[in-house]
């Protein structure tokens, strides 16, 4: 093999590892460069959709996922105040459609671990954990990619193409100049994660997002580091809030207790603030260099689209690369991939996102109450049902992709 015959994927993480996983299994041989020394346990994206168990199948990596993940065949949106279930989205009415009716909760470091544990099986998959991208550059015949390792030793690596999985303060896309058009949001979302049990005590079940004009929020249910089952709620912040305060053990209090009389600082697990973008990059392809996930796309995380559409990007430009690579196609393909992700993301996966926002944190009384009643009957009629959850598991999205020339 010719030093440059390989892709090259900046960041180690759900998209990079599954990036990788979809070339080797080509025959395509790979680099991946990762700062981290192994997949940190943080509070991050967990929810898979069946759009991307569908992807995931094809690498193999959808049974594991399957028999390890919580499994969550509805979800439900319900009245804080009241605590009245207004719709449950049954995942039933599109079994007819896919393969997996469900959604499974399932942590993103998971989904690198078992990436990963998946490219070991590879000879042509070269995976450099602990190493930093310095440098970059490319021209007409590939990339070039300078390394830093944790003694601070440079290498330069030579590759055929480069994938910016490195998410959304990716060192590739800042340093090619492509600009994130969008807006951050001037609130925050404080996560936070506990043992009790909201299906048991409170009638919730895996994923809830809770309607309120004062302070929504979102409830789930995840597996845990040690699979022992726990719950993240997520809470909006308002402007001005200071990370100290909120984070403080009566910043905790104050929002857990509002949720859960019973419940202080003391029940909390883990406490992070994220702050929340809604942008997309406005190139995705930049010669042989490729944006995915973050890189490419920021979103805020209702609903869990971002890692599934990160998903759905590497699985695109991929398959692309294949093309090209075994000579399928020319590299006029490429520019296929910026219009159709790029589309998606700014058409597709924005105004979702935003929707799910707006919807849970309405104020006006008699707006809330026209939503609930549309939700109730969306969730009620089976066609209507169809419709919203081909849509909000990214289904639809994943069928539209395809048209897009």
């Amino acid at each position: 093999m010719k030093q440059n015959e390989r892709v090259i994927i900046c960041g180690g993480g759900p998209v990079g590892a599954v990036t990788a996983l979809a070339l080797v299994q080509q025959g395509i041989p790979v680099t991946v460069i990762e700062s981290f020394e192994e997949p940190p346990k943080d509070p991050r994206a967990a929810t898979l959709h069946p759009s991307t168990l569908e992807m995931l199948d094809t690498l193999g990596l959808a049974e594991g996922i399957l028999q390890r993940g919580l499994h969550a065949p509805a979800f439900q949106f319900r009245d804080r105040k009241s605590q009245e279930i207004v719709a449950v989205f049954d995942m039933a009415h599109i079994a007819d459609e896919t393969k997996f009716p469900l959604a499974v909760q399932y942590e993103q470091w998971k989904l690198v671990r078992d990436g990963l544990a998946a490219l070991e099986e590879y000879d042509i998959a070269d995976v450099r954990l602990g190493n930093s991208v310095t440098a970059f550059s490319q021209d007409y015949d590939g990339v070039t990619v300078v390394t830093e390792n944790a003694d601070g030793e440079l290498e330069k690596i030579e590759g055929r193409y480069l994938i910016a999985c490195d998410g959304g303060r990716s060192t590739i896309r800042i340093g090619l100049g492509v600009f994130m058009s969008g807006f951050t949001w001037g609130e925050r979302f404080l996560v936070l994660t506990s043992m009790h049990d909201f299906a048991a005590n409170d009638a919730y079940i895996y994923r809830n997002y809770v309607l309120d004009p004062t302070e929504w929020c979102a409830v789930f249910k995840v597996m845990g580091d040690e699979d022992q089952g726990i719950w993240r709620t997520l809470f909006p912040t308002s402007e001005g809030e200071l990370d100290a305060d909120l984070l403080s053990d009566a910043g905790v209090t104050q929002r857990i207790s509002g949720l859960r009389p019973d419940m202080d600082h003391n029940d909390i697990l883990h406490r992070n603030l994220y702050t929340v973008n809604q942008r997309v990059a406005d190139r995705f392809a930049i010669g042989r260099i490729f944006l995915a996930g973050d890189a490419a796309h920021l979103n805020n995380p209702l609903g869990g689209l971002g890692l599934n559409t990160g998903i759905h990007d590497c699985m695109n430009i991929t398959k692309k690369i294949g093309d090209v690579w075994f000579g399928r196609a020319e590299d006029d393909v490429f520019e296929r991939y910026h219009r159709q992700r790029h589309q998606l993301a700014t058409e597709f996966l924005q105004s979702v996102t935003i929707e799910n926002k707006k919807r849970i944190e309405e104020k006006d009384p008699e707006v809330i109450k026209a939503n609930q009643k549309v939700l109730r009957e969306n969730s009620e009629d089976p066609a209507k049902a169809k419709t919203w959850l081909m849509r909000s598991s990214l289904l639809d999205s994943v069928r539209k992709e395809e048209t897009i020339e």
